[in-house]
């Protein structure tokens, strides 16, 4: 059944009704987290050596095969699905709070300029948008006039570029080997290629607010992009902070006095967390698609399948498998309850 991420919610709110103790698997390594469901979730992730052990004991019985290499994913694809679902914040929080924090007493009409924000490749690729609106909402800046969006085309062309490639069928044969459930990968993204694509829909997602504006820029890299913020800034008379997930696209913004946050990912963390559902969801869902599959209990996540469209990706959608035909009634029920007339 193909559902909204969203739905998630009504099946945690199914599993905890026989088990507030829930347990997310990735069958080429085995047990990934623990979840324990009450008016707030609590996870623990497996450590990051646990992680690296299991992986290298899975890839060894295959040789270190490079294809699989590149698919299974690492522990940086893991602390990236926690860094995209809010539930790690970046090294530089703080730095991006202080970028911010006197922003809301910008006077347009006694000529200040407005600010606008942009954003890199990498930054997307990592859901950092996500961050950003909540260090907004945190220091009541989120519907601030004084404060708007622009992106670069170069920026969605290069996510473009990443996600272009789709898995052949020799590739799904040797991924089986490892991941049964691979099957249902046929013609979809590879591994880098669907961190890409989540990417572009962040840009898409951000282009659909009124407060953001497509730049134009030609070709590719660091230096295109950084041109089209830089032209986009002295043709508009307005400020500029950029959001990195790149030190090197820092310091060349740096370079053309424009602000820019490195927005890195914490080096250590505590794989312990406290979160709302609605971070568990956000989890759930990053950890489909860069996994590609995941298990919840008995229920197979997918977040790719033969057959996922532009529309499916747009509209963050999943497919959940069950031998269990209660969960896709509580589904169907979900479904048709968010179909009623307001």
């Amino acid at each position: 059944m193909i559902i909204p991420k969203q739905y998630l919610i009504g099946l945690l709110n199914v599993l905890s009704e026989t088990s507030s103790q829930l347990e997310v698997d990735y069958p080429p390594l085995g047990h990934l987290l623990d979840i324990r469901i009450g008016e707030k979730c609590e996870i623990t992730a497996i450590s990051r050596e646990y992680f690296r052990t299991s992986r290298s004991n899975a890839l060894r019985l295959y040789r270190n095969d490079n294809f699989l290499s590149r698919e299974i994913p690492d522990h940086d694809d893991f602390k990236i699905c926690m860094y995209a679902s809010s539930l790690l914040n970046s090294e530089n929080e703080s730095v991006l709070e202080h970028e911010l924090q006197d922003e809301g007493k910008r006077n347009l009409l006694k000529g200040d300029k407005p600010l606008f924000i942009g954003y890199d490749t990498n930054s997307l690729r990592h859901r950092s948008n996500l961050l950003i609106q909540n260090t907004l909402s945190k220091l009541s800046l989120a519907d601030s006039p004084n404060i708007g969006f622009c992106l670069s085309e170069v920026v969605k062309r290069e996510l473009r570029n990443q996600w272009e490639n789709k898995h052949k069928k020799s590739d799904i044969d040797k991924l089986c080997a490892l991941h049964p459930q691979a099957t249902r990968f046929l013609n979809q993204h590879p591994k880098t290629a669907r961190m890409a694509r989540l990417g572009a829909v962040e840009y898409k997602h951000l282009m659909a607010q009124l407060n953001c504006e497509e730049i134009n820029g030609k070709g590719l890299g660091d230096n295109n992009i950084i041109q089209s913020y830089e032209f986009f800034r002295d043709k508009r008379n307005v400020d500029l902070l950029l959001i990195s997930g790149d030190n090197d696209f820092t310091a060349m913004a740096h370079e053309e006095k424009i602000r820019s946050v490195y927005m890195k990912q914490p080096s250590n963390y505590d794989t312990n967390f406290e979160c709302q559902w609605e971070e568990l969801v956000e989890l759930l869902y990053c950890m489909a698609i860069i996994f590609g599959h995941i298990r919840l209990e008995h229920i197979d996540i997918y977040g790719i399948w033969t057959g996922k469209n532009e529309d499916d990706w747009d509209d963050y959608r999943i497919s959940v498998e069950t031998g269990d035909p209660s969960i896709f009634k509580d589904l169907i029920i979900l479904e048709q309850s968010y179909k009623l007339p307001i």
